[in-house]
């Protein structure tokens, strides 16, 4: 039986084009690179800022051995407006299906790209690049997927993929069981589900791309996930025996920089204005609560204010991120002027800040106590690796199902008591404002900020949890720990790739392999 050895190892990091899951994926792009192997990272053009900021916040290390690779992402060709080259800039619901269609067109360009790089041993690609199995294949290379959820959310999907008790219920609102991790027990409602699990009417993704996503994860040969194997209770392990492939946990990813270190976005006005009233707050170690919300999503008005009423009201100093503040009603802008500070006066009870900010080195502060966040898992990742407790108020995707990892199983945060989602960009639905305007009242939000911030020996007990989290956090990337060596399998794993049917299979394997399904031809090793 004849082999083809790849004699180096080159991982081509493809990102799915949409910040959240763009930040993750280059931070493992940086963690791989730091580990000594030549990593290429693909990106449309007007990502390319994004990503050499994670490099020159990994450090002048990983950022030597990464190479950024610009392919033009044909925003006009589909009928997007010129330069929208992530979803998050997709300006309506009505356009996600051209955004997924400029991105099969995209593939297309990698696919020419690729084909005058050196030969990838490894292809780790973004979780709707599903053209990117095909290419890692014609490339003789293994395909591990990223899907920028936690591997018990992962878990979670398998489980409704396979079984579907989402289509048994009557309602959006019918709660069902979700059992995947005992001795817990969940359950959900449909609505509360990640978008593949609703109904096509509900959003604005078209169901042959829902397949096709479907049809990517069970081809690729493994899963790459941002976590850590000491933390989500063995949902690694009941994830890798669900699916039947590797499945590596190289996080938390957020951890790849230095302590406090900012990326080059940092130089902005608005994050020295953050660090610098944070730094005023020292004195009171813990005492800030810091408030962010995902950037796809659009808390109404009206929850706006009564959320707002419930920080100014705080005891607490308030650290207020406020996504899409510029396109608020007038009469929300002037509450937010009266009420709260912009310009960072270091006596102010509540900063708001408009757009962007440094959210690790904000959770890494040692004034910071506490997190009102939407469980996006990136920024759940964040703040374990800070060992900053949290408050949950989930907005969309699988962000319920982190919540239930946050409160439930690991003990490291308190609900805020969110049933019903948010309105963002994937959901094709006509805005709920009209039904639901405040679903969560002001008492509602203080007594949750209360338990987060003060709690009792409850409290206590979360704060205890959380930075026992942050030693193994910091632990597992460690030279020995499970992440570290996570990464270097997924540098010089032992993939076998058979080269008439495509399969991976495990080089002790392979004899057994080949008997079993006829193979007489070459085998290809990956790695």
């Amino acid at each position: 039986m004849e082999a083809i050895l790849t004699s180096k190892p080159h991982i081509v990091v493809i990102p799915w084009p949409v910040t959240s899951h763009m930040i993750p994926i280059v931070d493992i792009g940086c963690l791989l690179a730091s580990h000594g192997a030549p990593v290429t990272i693909i990106t449309p053009p007007a990502s390319a800022e994004l990503v050499r900021s994670r490099m020159d916040r990994a450090g002048q290390g990983a950022a030597a051995s990464i190479t950024v690779a610009t392919v033009p992402f044909p925003a006009a060709e589909a009928g997007l407006p010129e330069g929208c080259e992530r979803l998050d800039q997709v300006p309506s619901p009505d356009l996600v299906p051209n955004f997924f269609d400029a991105n099969n067109l995209f593939g297309e360009a990698v696919a020419r790209r690729c084909r005058r790089l050196t030969a990838p041993s490894c292809v780790v690609a973004g979780m709707c690049n599903t053209w990117a199995h095909g290419l890692a294949r014609e490339l003789g290379a293994p395909c591990f997927i990223f899907h920028g959820f936690g591997a018990f959310a992962l878990l979670c999907c398998e489980y409704l993929n396979t079984h579907r008790p989402h289509e048994a219920v009557a309602s959006l609102d019918e709660r069902f069981d979700v059992p995947v991790l005992p001795p817990f027990e969940f359950k959900f409602a449909r609505r509360q589900l990640p978008l593949q699990f609703l109904p096509s009417r509900s959003i604005s993704i078209k169901e042959h791309s829902i397949r096709e996503l479907r049809e990517f994860e069970m081809a690729v040969d493994g899963i790459v996930v941002n976590t850590f194997e000491e933390l989500e209770h063995g949902s690694v392990a009941r994830l890798a025996a669900a699916t039947g492939k590797a499945v590596l946990a190289v996080g938390p990813v957020s951890l790849c920089g230095s302590p406090g270190d900012l990326d080059s976005r940092a130089d902005a006005d608005e994050a020295r204005r953050c660090m610098a009233w944070l730094d005023a707050k020292k004195a009171c170690k813990s005492s800030v609560l810091y408030v962010s919300f995902v950037s796809a999503g659009r808390m109404p008005p009206e929850q706006l204010m009564e959320l707002g009423a419930a920080l100014v009201s705080s005891p607490w100093p308030v650290l207020w991120v406020i996504k899409g503040a510029d396109s608020l009603p007038d009469d929300v802008e002037q509450w937010l002027r009266n009420n709260t500070d912009a310009d960072g006066i270091p006596e102010s009870q509540c900063l708001a800040v408009r757009g962007w900010a440094p959210q690790v080195a904000i959770l890494e502060h040692p004034a910071v106590g506490g997190f009102l966040t939407h469980c996006g898992w990136g920024s759940t990742l964040e703040s374990v690796a800070a060992g900053v407790p949290m408050a949950t108020w989930p907005f969309t995707a699988e962000q319920f199902l982190n919540e239930k990892v946050i409160v439930d199983v690991l003990g490291i945060g308190v609900s805020v008591g969110v049933m019903m989602p948010t309105e963002g960009v994937l959901r094709g639905e006509k805005s709920r404002c009209g039904e639901a305007k405040v679903e969560v009242g002001t008492e509602q939000v203080i007594r949750a900020l209360e338990k987060l911030m003060d709690g009792g020996a409850d409290g206590d007990g979360r704060r205890n949890k959380v930075q026992e989290l942050k030693d193994k956090a910091k632990a597992a990337l460690e030279d020995g720990g499970s992440s570290y060596m996570n990464l270097e399998k997924l540098i010089h794993c032992d993939f076998v790739l058979c080269s008439c049917c495509h399969q991976a299979v495990p080089p002790n394997k392979k004899n057994e392999f080949r008997m079993a399904v006829g193979v007489d031809g070459p085998i290809v090793v990956g790695f």
